[in-house]
């Protein structure tokens, strides 16, 4: 996936109409101003027009998102507590680094969840096999993107996928948890390294998880979800000579 340059917050706000820039430039229809101008800023890291490590102003961000400072600076805390920016004196606020172990981290965590969501959903949907339609819309949202090779969006549906899923298992505690999560997995949806094969593939794979949710197969979703998630994280993990002579 191309990503534009790095650029400065008030260069932005000069030249608004990139379309390389419109997912940060569109705010969302989170409730709330301070969940909006939150939700802007992760779709800017997820798309590739905020980076990690750069450093955000307060005054240049309150002129992108045509707010006033009040409920920005709500939307900084928001984010700060929640793990994706970082604040230190003398420095400002900073768009955390999403290196490595800390993607692993977060992989583990979602792995973890959503087993356990897959196990209530799964039951739920044996008890109304209706309620499977919402995956299906989400689906046929993911695959209208991916024919347009439009990753943002591919990766907005597949966190609905797994939302929905969440949903459908009706445990509260695990819904609290996995939204905690869900920003920092829709950013590493954006660091992944993607391209026409993923797009090609990206249906099938949670069109299996969907099926396999259908047919009550407990003991396969809880292996298959962690092929899912992890799927492009060992793809990019460099392979040993043995595995190389077995390719």
């Amino acid at each position: 996936m191309a990503r534009p340059s790095v650029r400065s917050l008030d260069q932005l706000a000069e030249d608004p109409g990139r379309e390389d820039f419109r997912p940060f430039l569109d705010m969302p229809r989170a409730s709330g101003l301070a969940e909006r101008a939150a939700e802007a800023i992760v779709l800017g890291v997820a798309s590739g027009a905020l980076q990690p490590g750069q450093r955000l102003v307060e005054a240049e961000l309150a002129q992108l998102l045509k707010m006033s400072r009040v409920p920005l600076r709500e939307a900084l805390k928001i984010l700060e507590a929640q793990g994706i920016l970082e604040s230190t004196p003398h420095r400002g606020t900073h768009i955390a680094s999403f290196e490595n172990a800390r993607i692993d981290e977060i992989c583990e965590a979602r792995i973890a969840l959503e087993r356990i969501a897959l196990r209530g959903a799964a039951a739920a949907y044996q008890s109304n096999p209706q309620a499977l339609v919402r995956l299906d819309r989400i689906l046929a949202t993911m695959e209208r993107a991916a024919s347009h090779m439009d990753w943002l969006e591919i990766s907005k549906a597949d966190l609905n996928f797994h939302r929905e899923i969440c949903a459908a298992s009706g445990n509260t505690i695990v819904q609290i948890l996995w939204e905690a999560l869900a920003r920092h997995v829709l950013i590493i949806f954006g660091k992944e390294i993607r391209d026409e094969r993923d797009a090609k593939s990206i249906i099938p794979q949670h069109r299996k998880l969907r099926d396999m949710l259908a047919s009550n197969d407990v003991a396969g979703l809880d292996a298959e979800i962690e092929h899912h998630i992890l799927r492009l994280r060992r793809r990019k993990q460099p392979r040993s000579k043995g595995q190389a002579a077995r390719s």
